[in-house]
C-alpha cells in the first residue's frame, strides 16, 4: 500500500512539474561571435484600447524596457528622448528608467476610429530586471501622449505575468 502511495506521489510531484512557466520569446538566441544571450519577451499590461506592451529585452549584458502604448485619438507630438518612466516593483524597489530615443506616433485607422501608437524603449539596469524577476510590476508612472503623466496600478494577474517573463529573460 505505501509503495502505491508513493508512486502517486511521484506522478503528481512531476504532473506538477508539467505545469511550471514556458518561457514565450519573441526572441531566444545566441550571438554567434561573441556568445552573448540575447532575448526578448513581451507582456500585454491592459487592452484592447486604451493598451500597453511591456517588452524585456537583454542583448548579453545590456537590458531595455520597451512600452507599446495605443490610444484612441489623434496626436502628432513625438515623446522627447529622456522622458522617465517609473515603476514600482512588488518587492518595494523603485525603478527609474529613462527614454533612449524620441519615440514617433504611428496613427493606425481601426474601422473609422484612429488610433495613435508609441514604441518607447527605455534603458534599464540588470538590477531593474531582476526586482521585477524577483517580484513583478505592481506599479507604472509614464508620461502619455497627452504629455502629462499616467498612473497604472497593475492587476495582480499581470503582476504575476510580468514576473515569470522577466525570470524568463534570466533562464
Amino acid at each position: 500500500m505505501r509503495s502505491k502511495s508513493t508512486l502517486t506521489l511521484i506522478f503528481i510531484l512531476f504532473s506538477l512539474q508539467g505545469f511550471s512557466q514556458i518561457c514565450k520569446y519573441l526572441v531566444n538566441e545566441k550571438d554567434p561571435i561573441t556568445d552573448d544571450i540575447i532575448r526578448t519577451v513581451k507582456t500585454r499590461l491592459t487592452g484592447p484600447v486604451p493598451y500597453y506592451f511591456f517588452s524585456y529585452i537583454r542583448n548579453g549584458s545590456d537590458y531595455t524596457f520597451q512600452v507599446e502604448v495605443g490610444d484612441y485619438g489623434e496626436v502628432s507630438e513625438p515623446i522627447a528622448a529622456g522622458s522617465e518612466l517609473i515603476m514600482r516593483a512588488g518587492n518595494g524597489a523603485v525603478i527609474r528608467m529613462q527614454s533612449i530615443e524620441k519615440a514617433i506616433p504611428e496613427i493606425i485607422d481601426d474601422f473609422g476610429s484612429k488610433i495613435t501608437r508609441y514604441d518607447i524603449t527605455f534603458s534599464m539596469t540588470e538590477e531593474d530586471m531582476k526586482n521585477i524577476a524577483e517580484s513583478g510590476i505592481v506599479f507604472i508612472r509614464i508620461k502619455d501622449m497627452k504629455n502629462t503623466f499616467s498612473d497604472q496600478e497593475i492587476p495582480e494577474a499581470v503582476v504575476q505575468i510580468s514576473k515569470e517573463n522577466a525570470e524568463c529573460i534570466f533562464k
